[in-house]
């Protein structure tokens, strides 16, 4: 699961409603998991912050898997985080 919205409208619900839409219609199709890999920094820097990972922890999805140090650009390593969220039952 990825959204990406354009630089200075994040903090208004866009992220949060087309993530709500889309689960709606994930979970009328049979999806029952969701997953989000994500990169993170260790610390936040001017390419990097936390924002993706903090937005999804909201959301739902809980860290089930990180690969460290797995990730180059900007000519930096990051790690990769993948996230779940179950949105149905395994009836």
């Amino acid at each position: 699961m990825t959204i990406y919205l354009r630089n200075g409208i994040q903090g208004r619900g866009f992220g949060r409603a087309l993530y709500e839409a889309l689960e709606f219609r994930l979970k009328e199709k049979g999806i029952i998991n969701l997953y989000a890999c994500i990169g993170v920094p260790e610390r936040a820097d001017e390419y990097l912050t936390s924002n993706s990972a903090d937005f999804h922890e909201h959301m739902g999805y809980r860290t089930v898997g990180i690969f460290h140090n797995c990730g180059r650009k900007f000519g930096r390593w990051y790690s990769m985080i993948w996230m779940e969220k179950i949105i149905g039952s395994y009836d």
